[in-house]
């Protein structure tokens, strides 16, 4: 398990291929689509630490949001969230006691969902 968001930013830098990095975020680039990987606190409750991950879909005013949003009801995990005018397909994860293999399998499922909606649209 990750001790610190330091720990888990190694691992994702060690583990995939990264083109952009920094303490803020981590930049990946998985089979079709970019995923984003950065350290916050959950909008529930601000002192609880997450770690964020999202992978861009399209730009918000080039899309039917509400298509976008009926395709994704089929996805397993991920919610859609606007960020910087583009929709991503967005997945909080606890730090805490967050494990290697579980951060591993949402990012991939993450990118995985946001390529799925990309050919809907």
């Amino acid at each position: 398990m990750f001790a610190s968001w330091d720990e888990c930013l190694a691992h994702i830098i060690e583990t995939f291929e990264s083109d952009d990095s920094s303490s803020i975020h981590a930049r990946l680039r998985l089979e079709a689509n970019p995923a984003m990987v950065w350290h916050g606190t959950s909008t529930a409750d601000p002192d609880y630490a997450v770690v964020h991950i999202a992978s861009p879909i399209a730009p918000a005013d080039k899309m039917d949001l509400l298509h976008v949003a009926a395709a994704s009801e089929d996805l397993p995990l991920g919610a859609l969230r606007i960020m910087n005018n583009t929709v991503h397909v967005h997945q909080g994860l606890p730090l805490a006691g967050l494990e290697p293999e579980r951060l591993d399998h949402t990012i991939r499922l993450i990118v995985t969902e946001a390529h799925a909606l990309i050919k809907e649209i």
